[in-house]
């Protein structure tokens, strides 16, 4: 009898085992189609700021532009901690950039980075730019150096007020785009 009773508890533990893996795999299959269309908003979203040149490769960054040319690459510099208030700066201004000046972003003449100043590859830009937190900086370059720059301390004091953030941020980098010496033509009456 006590056989009996060890070989019956052995296949109910068997078949219990058995039931509580099936669930969990059934779970498992629930929560992966569940997360996977965000996963794959994750990797697009990846691969558009790696094409754009916003995730380091493990090579040095260097204070060169990678086309050599003219352009105006508007940098997000992060820490290693990311708070709130520097994810909302991050947010805001990639938005501000990508819906007011996507045509530039398309040409070229205007790129937008994102790199960690805390990594020794930034080192060069951390210290060009006097990085201490997360911030935007805006850099002109010219024949593939930085000509000029701005860093947006500002958006630290104006980072809840979203429409006052956007015009600050836009109005810098049009003051960026426009060369230094043009001016639009002002119309001259005939009289």
């Amino acid at each position: 009898m006590d056989l009996k009773n060890a070989v019956a508890i052995c296949l109910i533990t068997l078949f219990s085992a058995s039931l509580v893996l099936l669930i969990a795999r059934v779970l498992d299959v629930q929560a992966a189609s569940r997360i996977e269309p965000q996963l794959a908003r994750i990797v697009d979203e990846l691969e558009a700021i790696r094409k754009q040149g916003g995730i380091s490769t493990g090579q040095a960054m260097s204070m060169t532009s990678e086309a050599g040319g003219d352009s105006l690459v508007v940098y997000y510099f992060y820490g290693n901690t990311r708070c709130a208030t520097c994810r909302a700066i991050e947010s805001q201004s990639y938005e501000t950039v990508h819906t007011e000046f996507a045509e530039q972003l398309g040409t070229g003449e205007l790129v937008w980075k994102t790199l960690n100043y805390e990594q020794p590859a930034t080192k060069q830009l951390r210290t060009k730019f006097e990085i201490q937190m997360p911030i935007v900086v805006l850099a002109r370059m010219k024949n593939g150096q930085i000509d000029q720059w701005n860093r947006l301390d500002r958006v630290w004091g104006i980072v809840k007020d979203e429409s006052a953030f956007r015009e600050y941020v836009r109005d810098e980098i049009e003051k960026m785009l426009t060369p230094e010496g043009e001016v639009d033509e002002i119309p001259v009456p005939e009289f």
